[in-house]
């Protein structure tokens, strides 16, 4: 019986302690799995990022505590600067004896400036010649203009005298042709029947010579036969009084002259 006892103690002692190493086994296994996993998933995990939280009310205190430094530094300057001119003190004022001396010098120094006076007074003689000067270039213009104004108005004098005999010699001319045509016209019996009168204007083309180039009735008279001798006598009269040759334009002249067909009935 002992035997056998002893027997299953050493058995439960060597299962045991089979165990135990079994577990211990197990427990570094998994210690050593452990490990591995960790060491991986640390080097496949990016690297942590750093996170910073900054305060917008620190900022603040620390720059209100940078002004209140700065204005307390300039407020004890101030300070510093009104109290050395506080103990500055006014000196006291000397007694000067010789003011007296002293105002009488001033006044004889004051008194130099006089010769100016002169100075000035020669200035306004210069000014006076060079204001004189300039008053005569200014008028050599001005004559110059009225010398030309006068020319002028002297040509045009001459132009209107010119014009005005021109005018006077036509009139003379036209008077001339005038009284030619009254020499030659006849009145037409059928108008002098039916006592029509009447004042046709012809216009007509004269040469040097006194010859009608061209004619033609510029206003009718109301009577065909007045008309028709209005025209007629231009060619009985030539040749007519010759015209000056100061209305002649390249050769001739251009008139225009009314034939006054009237009956007397004294």
């Amino acid at each position: 019986m002992n035997t056998m006892t002893l027997g299953q103690g050493q058995t439960f002692k060597m299962a045991g302690s089979a165990v135990l190493a079994v577990v211990l086994h197990i427990v570094i296994i998994s210690l050593f799995i452990h490990n591995m996993y960790e060491e991986q998933r640390e080097q496949l995990l990016p690297p942590p990022s750093v996170i910073m939280e900054l305060s917008i009310d620190a900022q603040a205190e620390q720059l209100t505590e940078l002004n209140i430094g700065q204005t307390q530094e300039l407020s004890v300057a101030s300070e510093a600067q009104e109290s050395k001119t506080e103990e500055m003190e006014i000196p006291s004022v000397l007694i000067n004896e010789q003011a007296e001396i002293l105002v009488t010098k001033t006044d004889k120094k004051k008194s130099l400036p006089e010769p100016k006076k002169e100075q000035t007074e020669n200035k306004v003689p210069k000014i006076k010649k060079i204001e004189s000067d300039h008053s005569k270039a200014s008028d050599a213009p001005v004559t110059s203009d009225a010398a030309a104004l006068k020319k002028s108005e002297r040509i045009a004098a001459q132009i209107n005298s010119q014009s005005q005999s021109q005018l006077d010699e036509k009139r003379r001319w036209e008077a001339l042709v005038l009284g030619q045509l009254n020499k030659f016209k006849r009145y037409p019996a059928d108008a002098q029947k039916r006592n029509r009168m009447g004042s046709p204007v012809v216009k007509f083309e004269v040469d040097a010579q006194g010859y009608v180039l061209a004619s033609s009735l510029a206003a009718k008279s109301g009577t065909q036969s007045l008309d028709r001798e209005a025209q007629n006598v231009l060619s009985r009269a030539e040749p007519l009084p010759q015209p000056p040759a100061d209305m002649l334009i390249n050769g001739r002249v251009i008139v225009e002259m009314a034939i006054d067909f009237t009956i007397n009935n004294d």
